[in-house]
């Protein structure tokens, strides 16, 4: 018997494994492990792990410390309350146990892992670093440091009662395996809800994923069913693939039980789930300061004399002991590991991708020079507003925008023309008669101005055509001519005569140049602001977007102010009338009084004006006969007459005054009106839409400040990410590099 203890014993030197056909790799796999959970990659990759679960008193604590070959803090209320992984490295040399803090951010799932004391190379002492560490954890708000001294009374009392941010023991010397597991607060009932939902979804938030072994610890003197533990692994590992079985307290089982137990150290459970059985110090062999390696003697010695345990099989014997299970627990997860290790490659590879993908599509970061990223976004908009105000060769462009408006503005001055009819109307006229009869009269008027139109073949003469205004009649001119008389001479009639009509049609001009100038302002509005929120949108969060919006807006006003001025001096010009486009106005003036002459005429003179508009239908020798004095006249000086114009050959009468005054106001309209359709559009486009660039740079940077002391200052609150991209690009940040740092160290592996 003793041989077969002093055989056990030598499984247990050192902890766990030291196969040396493996050992390198293993190394290499579990250093890769160790560092990839520092690092807080697994939260982003799925890498094997050995997670401790167990009900409360279940010897969870005993079992850490019989695989560790650390004691754990026994002191009531500082027991369990945050997970603690160990990391456990064969190496050369010292015994050390390094004490980490690792705290995971919940937005983001990133962690920080902080050294919490120095290493330390007496494992009596790491029972109180724990301590004190777990102290620092449960009080997230304080200085960690402020807990590596004084007394419990110096603490306080915690803030939290259970934490999920965890303790990590780096534990490295000659008498230890390459082992990684992380020991979970035990599960419980009848406390606080939220600290059992607490445990629990810490608990499942490592045991759910497919990587995870489940390291299931069971007391013995407790009924199987009881133990709740059980059932959570069951719910996600089912079959039991995963989970590891280990039952504690042997020595507490009744004398008369121990067959109720046996069958899972067999393997007779009805799946696949692998048992092992450990027997760790009592609470008075604790209290007595029983060492580990007086533990391990004393449990092989446990099992190898007390039955049923000494009569089990040797398959089954392999069960047995806090080595076996050590051993078995490294080979698993080194197993696990290396299965894993292209699929961890896969993953890493697919999130780096995405990581790299997500950070591409977010603005550019702040940079260190915001005054001078400020100067080049109001560069990049003044040369902007240029392109636009200078015109786009696309539909929907400003000045694409602002055309059709010109046309119809043009059309609008050219409707307030003077209607002029020639003829007098009749006094018993009712207003409807008249009405008739000038629509009438006009019809044949165009008809006569459409024949005259196609012997002269000039299309400008369209312009002179009549309009559907108030029809000022014959009479009429002269009744306002003959009231206007003075002092003159027989037939001479003052130019106030001509002023007046034409005043009468200037004066109906500020409605269209006022729809055309407000059409030109929206227009100009909404494609200057378009151009604000394609480039400063990204900044609509600070006030810079706002702060650009309203400069702009008062520079447009400034530049509309000034428009408008523009606009207003070109219509007091036009209500009084002047001209030196004399030719111009003469040559108008004699088409419109030969015109008018001819309506005028037209019934004295009926037979000719008849057979002149049908003159493509009359005989050749009546066309013959107009050819002859067409041609006649032009050998004596009077070239380019217009067949039109004979009709003015009829004695003269007060209508031919009255003609006159038409002909002078209706020319100086043609003249005024083809001036100032021409002048309005480009007084605007000057003043208002190429005017919003001038001076447009210098405007913004006086209005922002930034010749300012503090123009870097402001600029960089302006440019300043907003709080969800500020975020969002950390967390991003975050992962990539905990990613990369995990693709280097696998790179190690292999």
């Amino acid at each position: 018997m003793s041989s077969h203890v002093d055989g056990l014993l030598s499984t247990l030197a050192p902890v766990g494994l030291s196969d040396p056909l493996y050992a390198s790799r293993r190394k290499k796999m579990f250093d890769f492990l160790s560092r990839v959970r520092s690092l807080g990659a697994d939260v982003d990759l799925d890498i094997p792990a050995i997670a401790v679960i167990g009900w409360q008193s279940a010897g969870k604590s005993s079992l850490i410390e019989a695989i560790s070959g650390i004691t754990l803090p026994r002191a009531s209320g500082t027991c369990t309350r945050c997970p603690t992984e160990c990391q456990l490295t064969n190496s050369e040399g010292q015994w050390t146990c390094t004490v980490s803090l690792r705290f995971t951010k919940a937005s983001d799932g990133s962690t920080r892992e902080v050294q919490f004391g120095q290493d330390i190379t007496e494992k009596a002492d790491v029972t109180e670093r724990i301590r004190r560490a777990q102290r620092a954890i449960l009080s997230p708000s304080a200085s960690a440091d402020a807990f590596l001294s004084g007394t419990e009374s110096d603490f306080g009392k915690p803030e939290v009662s259970f934490s999920s941010d965890c303790i990590v023991l780096h534990i490295h010397g000659p008498d230890v395996t390459d082992l990684n597991f992380v020991d979970l607060p035990g599960l419980f009932v009848g406390g606080q809800e939220d600290e059992i939902n607490l445990i629990r979804d810490l608990a499942i938030s490592y045991i759910r994923r497919p990587s995870c072994i489940i390291l299931l610890t069971v007391a013995c003197e407790t009924d199987f069913v009881n133990q709740g533990a059980h059932r959570l692994a069951k719910e996600y590992d089912p079959h039991g693939e995963r989970t590891i079985g280990v039952l504690t307290k042997p020595d507490r089982i009744p004398a008369t039980e121990e067959e109720n137990w046996l069958p899972y150290i067999r393997g007779e459970q009805d799946d696949t789930t692998s048992w092992f059985c450990v027997k760790c110090p009592n609470t008075q062999e604790i209290k007595s300061g029983i060492t580990w390696e007086d533990a391990r003697k004393a449990e092989s010695k446990f099992f190898s004399k007390k039955a049923p345990w000494s009569t089990l099989s040797e398959e089954s014997k392999e069960r047995l002991g806090t080595g076996n299970l050590t051993r078995h627990l490294s080979e698993k997860l080194y197993d696990l590991l290396a299965e894993r290790l292209p699929i961890i490659q896969k993953q890493l590879d697919k999130l780096l991708e995405k990581t790299d993908q997500e950070l591409h599509v977010l603005p550019s970061p702040p940079s260190s020079e915001p005054l001078k990223d400020v100067i080049r976004l109001i560069t990049n908009f003044t040369r902007e507003m240029e392109k636009q105000v200078e015109g786009i060769p696309e539909n929907g462009g400003l000045l694409q925008q602002i055309r059709p408006q010109q046309e119809a503005f043009r059309t609008a001055i050219r409707t307030t023309a003077p209607c002029f009819i020639p003829k007098y109307k009749e006094p018993s006229m009712e207003t409807e008669e008249v009405e008739a009869r000038s629509e009438a009269s006009k019809s044949s008027d165009w008809e006569l101005y459409e024949r005259f139109m196609f012997l002269e073949g000039e299309e400008d003469y369209k312009e002179i055509g009549l309009n559907d205004g108030n029809e000022i009649f014959i009479d009429d001119v002269l009744e306002r001519a003959k009231c206007a008389v003075t002092r003159e001479l027989p037939n001479n009639y003052p130019f106030i005569i001509q002023r007046r009509y034409i005043y009468d049609s200037v004066k109906q001009w500020d409605g269209p140049v006022k729809e055309l100038f407000d059409f030109a302002v929206e227009m100009l509005k909404e494609t200057t602001f378009r151009v604000v929120d394609d480039l400063f949108e990204p900044y609509a969060h600070s006030s810079f977007k706002q702060r650009i919006s309203t400069i702009v807006m008062k520079h447009l006003c400034q530049c509309a102010k000034e428009a408008a001025n523009l606009i207003k001096f070109l219509l007091n010009v036009e209500k009084q009338p002047s001209t030196i486009n004399v030719h111009y106005f003469k040559d108008y003036r004699r088409k419109f009084f030969a015109f008018y002459m001819g309506i005028s005429n037209s019934n004295s003179n009926s037979n000719f004006i008849e057979t002149l508009q049908a003159r493509r239908y009359q005989s050749s020798e009546f066309n013959r006969a107009l050819e002859t004095i067409i041609f006649n006249l032009s050998k004596v000086g009077f070239d380019n007459v217009n067949p039109l114009e004979l009709a003015v050959l009829r004695p003269s009468g007060d209508e031919d005054d009255a003609i006159r005054i038409m002909a002078d106001a209706r020319a100086y309209f043609q003249v005024a009106y083809k001036r100032f359709v021409d002048n309005v559009p480009k007084a605007i486009d000057e003043q208002l839409v190429r005017g919003i660039i001038h001076n447009l740079q210098d405007a913004l940077t006086t209005g922002l400040g930034l010749d300012s002391h503090d123009a870097r200052e402001k600029c960089a609150k302006w440019l300043a990410e907003p709080a969800r991209v500020a975020e969002k690009r950390e967390k991003l940040s975050a992962r990539q590099t905990r990613l990369l740092a995990a693709k280097d160290e696998l790179l190690n592996v292999f």
